[in-house]
């Protein structure tokens, strides 16, 4: 059970980066196999998910430091977020952060709150709340 919890924790954290992952599907396949244990292993994707969620936020934080002319950020072999994106995220503020659970979008947001210089505490905890909430959804549709 140790195992699956330390899979399902990396698991989400790397899916929350920049990098692809299916934690998803790896929390289902836990919860089928494991449903006594769903609060466990919904603790475990979410920390590990919300974890990849505020490194994120961090490098939006190092790149607002960087500069708004993206040089380093662009040596790094980064993009920066749409313009539309940012637009979007000042209008709704930092309550679009608890979309962060939506694929592709979701990083942008968290970069965008980091680039943006938002409230460090309120963000990180908005994110954790949207990424909580996405595998809360998978237990209740899987049944655990």
């Amino acid at each position: 059970m140790l195992l699956s919890l330390t899979s399902l924790f990396f698991s989400a954290l790397i899916a929350a980066t920049i990098l692809p992952g299916a934690s998803e599907l790896l929390f289902t396949q836990q919860l089928l196999q494991y449903p006594e244990a769903w609060l466990w292993l919904w603790l475990a994707v979410s920390s590990g998910n919300a974890l990849g969620g505020a490194i994120t936020f961090y490098m939006g934080v190092g790149i607002g430091h960087l500069g708004q002319q993206w040089h380093w950020a662009k040596r790094l072999g980064m993009r920066p977020p749409s313009r539309a994106l940012m637009a979007r995220v000042q209008r709704y503020g930092s309550w679009s952060l608890l979309f962060t659970w939506l694929p592709v979008i979701g990083d942008g947001l968290c970069l965008a709150a980091g680039i943006l210089g938002w409230s460090r505490w309120r963000s990180l905890l908005l994110i954790a709340l949207g990424k909580a909430a996405r595998y809360a959804a998978i237990v209740w549709l899987v049944g655990g």
